[in-house]
């Protein structure tokens, strides 16, 4: 059967909603009682595994293999085989639920000449790209980072030998923050995702959340529920802000969504599962959390429900988890989403993301997971709940409401994302979350915002640790960035941990491999030793320092994207880092009253800003022009109107952060034209109204400023359609060069700063 429309109901709502209630209420009574019951046969997590055969499998490893090597003769050297159980493999109970690859290398003779094939067989399509990626990654000296590749392999069929075997440590690699689809992938087409599973598959990843399209199927849900499209107009919030739509934190901001955006994002979907379930990944796929429309409020006056606000956004509606009506919308969208685009029985949703539940009773929390869990479970009995444990953070957690939420359902059927793991771990006060596996992350990004950072040290230690003292139910590792603009190191060394028996002996050494493959193998000392001085105090929990001399002068030996990008990155952040000490001269100016000198620090600062625009205009990676072009044109024949809208919410997403700067700069970007097209209004606006201040003898308002700026320049930009270029003008090297020399006299000592909880004991 198939669908002519994104909205089209199957059976009549009424009879749908009251059979679905009966079977929630039962289903809700078995969760209830054999809640924390051993599992007879095995836990439900460990039953997950790739829906695809291996024959299919060994296709799309085929065809991944053509898109990123450089030719299809390379890629023809690659003899692809999946098997089960390797044939040198015992099928070893503690192996059972890890990935295995084997390659090796051998020489082909063809006419007069030979080539090297190398073999490699593997559990699945992910693990053979893994293994293929280790391969080119330190035999071959290739890179392949999230927008880039950098390899270069001989065109003679001469490849390099080598034979080695790879284990995974757990089952599971695990990717994606729920943020990532609004920071990152807000605005990406097929040709962007189709890259970006590739890496996924390079690296290894088999659990990577899969969120695209669920609106088009909430809107066939909430029809049978009684709601018509102009009730969810007012829900569903724009592109830039579905996650936090999504997760109950706000209603309808960024909307309505268009028709065409629910049929783009339906076929997208497609695609995007299609390939990763092609390639043995395991997407992970949403389900219902309890916010509803408060229309559906309106239609059933007499359920409960409890009101939410986040940050100063309107309010929104959880409807109560015991309520029948409850399980009866978490079934029917589990049924109409799997009708839709299958399954592989593993579901993610977060009631209370930064918002706390309305009671501490342990009771009503226990109710809570066992309603959130039937309305996976009633639809598809093998279904797993995977939780982010960002919630815990809130001190409203204590041991027993943790202990009533996670015991609620059977031992294997949830799976936690201890989200930020490397920092701020949540297994070692949750007792290592009450005996549901859980999966170790680290989270190196905050808003999609551009820095220099990084916990080397953390990584290295922490994985090792939590893997050995949770006895079995720490069963993966990931990356929850909530956005991808920072450097790659830092992922690219927690990738590695998926397989690495003991930590990184020498981190020194694996960053300067690190620096040689990213340039395409060119041992320049200089890129190196560059790299190399920003792991004790930037790659190792640290805040704006970098190194400044020897970044600069080794750029001009090599020209590539990757350095240029590296070059532009430190250099922004050299000028970013400076402007705190500016900042601080201009305020002991203005309270010391010495408004001449304000005045020159005032012009001092407006140049710095001035020169960082222009830096970042010489990488379409830190422009402007390319996120908003992205918006425009996502839906393919978009109106004007439509257009119009999409850029609001990439303008308003990156500044204001909702209608009057409710996280106003969360998402802040150092991207050329927003740089001088609102922060350079911003800062011009304060300082004048500094110096207007000490002129009249009058007290600065600062409530003055925010409406001002509100009123002035803040929504006027998110409302602007100015356009801005999507391509640079001039060369990296030689303005990232020039402003070396011209700010290189303010740098100072003073700028380094080490974060207070960097972990020193990292061999360097």
């Amino acid at each position: 059967m198939e669908r002519n429309s994104v909205t089209a109901p199957r059976r009549s709502g009424c009879s749908l909603f009251r059979l679905s209630c009966v079977l929630f209420v039962i289903q809700l009574g078995v969760i209830s009682k054999n809640a924390g019951a051993e599992v007879e046969v095995g836990e439900l997590w460990e039953s997950l595994g790739p829906q695809s055969d291996l024959t299919s499998q060994e296709q799309e490893v085929v065809g991944l293999l053509k898109r990123v090597l450089p030719s299809p003769d390379i890629a023809s050297q690659f003899q692809i085989k999946l098997v089960s159980i390797p044939d040198d493999d015992k099928d070893d109970g503690d192996l059972h639920h890890q990935d295995r690859v084997h390659l090796k290398t051998s020489i082909e003779p063809k006419g007069n000449q030979s080539r090297t094939l190398v073999h490699v067989r593997a559990t699945s399509g992910v693990a053979a790209t893994w293994g293929i990626h280790h391969y080119l990654k330190y035999h071959c000296q290739g890179h392949f980072s999230w927008d880039t590749i950098s390899l270069d392999l001989p065109t003679n069929g001469t490849l390099p030998p080598a034979k080695f075997n790879l284990t995974s440590n757990d089952k599971f690699r695990y990717y994606q923050n729920v943020c990532t689809p609004g920071y990152t992938f807000a605005f990406w087409k097929w040709d962007q995702w189709e890259l970006h599973i590739d890496w996924m598959a390079l690296n290894g990843i088999n659990l990577p959340l899969a969120f695209v399209g669920q609106e088009a199927i909430w809107i066939r849900v909430y029809k049978q529920f009684g709601l018509n499209e102009t009730y969810l107009d007012h829900h569903f919030a724009g592109p830039a802000f579905l996650p936090w739509g999504r997760m109950g934190n706000l209603n309808g901001w960024g909307g309505p969504l268009p028709s065409g955006w629910h049929h783009f994002t339906v076929g997208l979907q497609h695609q995007i599962l299609t390939r990763m379930r092609g390639l043995g990944m395991i997407p992970v796929l949403p389900a219902f959390a309890g916010h509803v429309p408060k229309a559906l409020i309106d239609l059933h006056p007499n359920v409960s429900f409890s009101v939410q606000s986040w940050n100063g956004f309107n309010e929104t509606i959880l409807l109560d988890p015991t309520e029948a009506l409850f399980g009866a919308i978490g079934a029917k969208f589990i049924e109409e989403y799997t009708f839709e685009f299958g399954s592989d029985h593993v579901y993610n949703c977060d009631t209370f993301n930064e918002m706390d539940p309305k009671t501490n009773s342990t009771q009503y929390i226990r109710d809570v997971g066992r309603a959130i869990y039937a309305g996976m479970s009633s639809q598809d009995p093998k279904a797993v709940w995977l939780m982010q444990g960002w919630l815990f953070l809130s001190n409203f957690w204590q041991d027993p409401q943790v202990e009533a939420l996670l015991t609620a359902n059977p031992l294997g059927s949830m799976i936690i994302l201890d989200l930020d793991s490397t920092f701020r771990e949540q297994y070692t006060r949750t007792k290592f979350y009450y005996n549901q596996p859980f999966i170790f992350n680290d989270l190196n990004n905050f808003g999609g915002n551009l820095g220099l950072f990084g916990r080397l040290g953390a990584i290295n230690q922490r994985v090792f640790k939590a893997r050995s003292a949770s006895k079995g139910r720490m069963i993966g590792t990931g990356l929850t960035p909530e956005g991808l603009s920072d450097s790659y190191l830092t992922a690219e060394f927690m990738n590695e941990m998926s397989w690495r028996p003991h930590p990184v002996e020498d981190v020194m050494a694996w960053v300067a491999n690190y620096s040689r493959r990213r340039y395409g193998g060119q041992d320049n000392i200089k890129a190196q030793r560059a790299w190399q001085a920003l792991v004790p105090r930037v790659f190792n929990a640290s805040v704006g320092f970098f190194t400044r001399k020897l970044v600069i002068t080794s750029m001009p030996s090599l020209d590539m994207t990757n350095y240029t990008f590296d070059l532009v990155d430190c250099t922004r952040q050299i000028l970013v880092d400076l402007a705190p000490s500016l900042y601080a001269d201009i305020l002991d100016s203005f309270h010391s009253h010495r408004p001449t000198f304000l005045h020159e620090q005032r012009l001092v600062f407006m140049e710095l800003l001035t020169d960082m625009d222009r830096v970042l205009g010489t990488s379409s990676n830190f422009m402007l022009g390319p996120w908003l072009e992205a918006a425009k044109e996502v839906i393919p024949n978009g109106t004007e109107p439509q257009k119009a809208l999409f850029e609001f919410n990439a303008r308003n997403q990156i500044t204001l952060w909702g209608p009057s700067g409710q996280i106003l700069d969360y998402a802040a970007k150092q991207w050329s034209g927003l740089v001088s097209n609102y922060y350079m209004p911003r800062w011009d606006l304060f300082l004048g109204m500094l110096e207007h201040s000490l002129a009249s003898g009058t007290k600065f308002d600062p409530s003055e400023f925010g409406s001002r700026f509100l009123s002035q320049i803040g929504i006027p930009f998110t409302q602007d359609r100015k356009q801005f270029p999507i391509l640079p003008t001039e060369d990296s090297v030689e303005v990232c060069l020039e402003m070396y020399e011209k700010w290189r006299p303010r740098l100072t000592f003073e700028h380094i700063k080490v974060h207070p909880n960097a972990i020193p004991n990292v061999r360097y």
